[in-house]
């Protein structure tokens, strides 16, 4: 299964996605808040239609319809207020009624009065409000309305005043609340306009004279105010949670981009204290962060400081093991010296011969590992030179076929010059081991050295025939003490420092080394990468200054 790699600032954006909830219980908010004011228009509305209804409970006369001059008066000054609505009161309305319910009305609400037979007797106010100036908002609402209110436009239901009021024209409105009213309780109701534009909110209350509904009060109102306020709500919600999600992406991405800075910087010091190789190179500066990030660069600095320490020891304990045991040794060679002039038995002697032979092979381990350490140290002090690396290395070859005569050497000199900055001598010493162990390794099969250069680098080639490079480590043979032979039975010691000794004077002449394995698999490769020294660059640079 693949690993899904992901940055900071991506995984805290991604945590950021939980106020993803926010929203809908913003939405859950304005729903119950939309509840809560529905249910306290109709508990207006149902107070309204209680108090008409209460003062007009148990006044019989109020409903005998007997039209008098008096009553004829009182209904064309009724006819007057109601003018506004544009329909005429019916013949049956009572004046005294009428001016019950004027003082009840209000400016988005109309009360009507009727009998048990659905004849008006009393209608007051309007559902419609008086049209009011527009004042323009500030700026920013005006920029909102522009912008993110046109979103909230066409999500939302908008209220509108412009709806067809069919109850005004075709009579007293009917419905559950009035069969219910007309039974003797109180209740509400809500249905759509005939066009559907707007919902209307009635409360119907029965008006008792005696113990008999004489009529019915009901109280009307559209729910516009509620749809509004649940809009402004929403509005005002949804603009806090846009700005605070707004915000909080911001914040922790400036937050993110800035603790993975601190870690980038982290991990690029790291990088700059160990070379590829493993070796300390530079210290590890810790920050005086007191957070987690700054003790972890203090935890680095003071590992990398014990790990210097430690490279530093085993780097001196080659040549202090050298000097250690060269006196003793110089003690034991004198010693069989001595005992190799006296007469001795021929078994006796047998066994002086094994000491001289692990003795030899002692000076050469000792010869080794201060080789190493000694060329490091000599590096700071070689000379940089132009030189003609094709002869340089005719000159080895030449060399080796004469102290290697069993193997077969194959080699063919370039017809032009390279010239390279470096020295002479280390080329001649790096080409030695690669040469010395595609003998070992080769076993009298043949060895290839070719030289190939395409007039910006060139490549040093040595390839061999044998057994390849066991898979995983070709990436480590130039690293100190790392060796792939069997081991053991060889006369000649080996402590794997051969191709580390290439490797320094790869890197010594800006050049690089690398090994591989035939493609068949019948054989090791190894290139060493060398960059050709530039016309008009200057020679005899030391070492320490390149």
């Amino acid at each position: 299964m693949p690993r899904i790699a992901l940055s900071i600032r991506a995984q805290l954006l991604l945590v950021l996605t939980v106020f993803l909830a926010l929203p809908w219980l913003g939405y859950e908010y304005v729903r119950e808040l939309e509840r809560v004011l529905r249910d306290a228009q109709e508990r207006t509305l149902a107070g309204t239609a209680q108090a008409v209804a209460t003062a007009l409970h148990d006044r019989p006369r109020l409903f005998a319809q007997t039209p008098d001059p008096i009553a004829s008066f009182a209904r064309e000054r009724a006819e007057g207020r109601n003018a506004g609505s544009g329909v005429s009161l019916p013949p049956s309305a009572s004046p005294e009624i009428a001016q019950i319910i004027e003082g009840l009305s209000r400016t988005t609400a109309r009360i009507w009065v009727v009998d048990r037979d659905g004849v008006v007797l009393a209608r007051a106010g309007t559902l419609k409000p008086p049209t009011a100036p527009r004042i323009p908002g500030s700026f920013w609402e005006q920029v909102g309305g522009a912008t993110i209110g046109r979103l909230y436009t066409l999500v939302l239901d908008q209220p509108t005043d412009d709806f067809s009021d069919d109850a005004a024209t075709r009579g007293a409105p009917r419905g559950r609340a009035v069969e219910g009213a007309l039974a003797g309780i109180l209740m509400t109701e809500r249905r759509p306009t005939s066009d559907g534009m707007a919902t209307l909110v009635s409360a119907a209350h029965p008006v008792w004279v005696g113990d008999q509904v004489r009529g019915v009060v009901i109280v009307e109102e559209t729910a516009n105010a509620v749809v509004a306020e649940r809009n402004r709500a929403f509005e005002r919600l949804f603009n806090i949670v846009l700005a605070v999600l707004l915000v909080g992406s911001l914040a922790l991405t400036a937050y993110a981009t800035w603790l993975s800075a601190r870690i980038r910087r982290l991990r690029d010091a790291a990088e700059r204290a160990i070379d590829e190789h493993g070796r300390v190179r530079a210290p590890f500066v810790a920050t005086a962060a007191g957070d987690e990030i700054g003790d972890l660069s203090r935890s680095f600095s003071s590992v990398l400081a014990r790990l210097s320490e430690h490279a530093g020891y085993q780097e001196k304990m080659a040549s202090r093991l050298s000097h250690e045991l060269r006196t003793p040794i110089a003690v034991v060679r004198s010693s069989l010296d001595n005992l190799k002039a006296a007469s001795m038995p021929m078994d006796a002697r047998v066994y002086m011969d094994r000491a001289q032979e692990g003795l030899t092979r002692l000076t050469q381990i000792l010869t080794r590992m201060t080789e190493a350490t000694r060329l490091e140290q000599s590096l700071v002090e070689v000379e940089r030179e132009r030189f003609d690396l094709v002869p340089v290395v005719t000159g080895c070859i030449e060399g080796f076929r004469l102290v290697y005569p069993a193997a077969r050497i194959e080699y063919t000199p370039q017809a032009g010059p390279l010239l390279v900055e470096g020295s002479p001598d280390l080329i001649a010493q790096m080409l030695d081991k690669l040469v010395t162990n595609a003998v070992e390794f080769a076993q009298d099969r043949t060895i290839e050295v070719r030289l190939d250069a395409d007039g910006v680098r060139v490549q040093l080639v040595v390839a061999n025939d044998g057994p390849p490079v066991p898979e995983g480590l070709e990436g480590r043979l130039f690293e100190s003490t790392v060796s792939v032979r069997p081991g053991g039975d060889s006369a000649d010691p080996h402590l794997g420092l051969g191709l580390y000794i290439v490797r320094l004077i790869a890197q010594f002449h800006r050049g690089a080394a690398r090994v591989a394995n035939k493609p068949e698999g019948t054989g090791v490769v190894v290139t060493i990468t060398l960059p050709l020294a530039a016309r008009g660059q200057r020679a005899g640079v030391r070492a320490d200054q390149g």
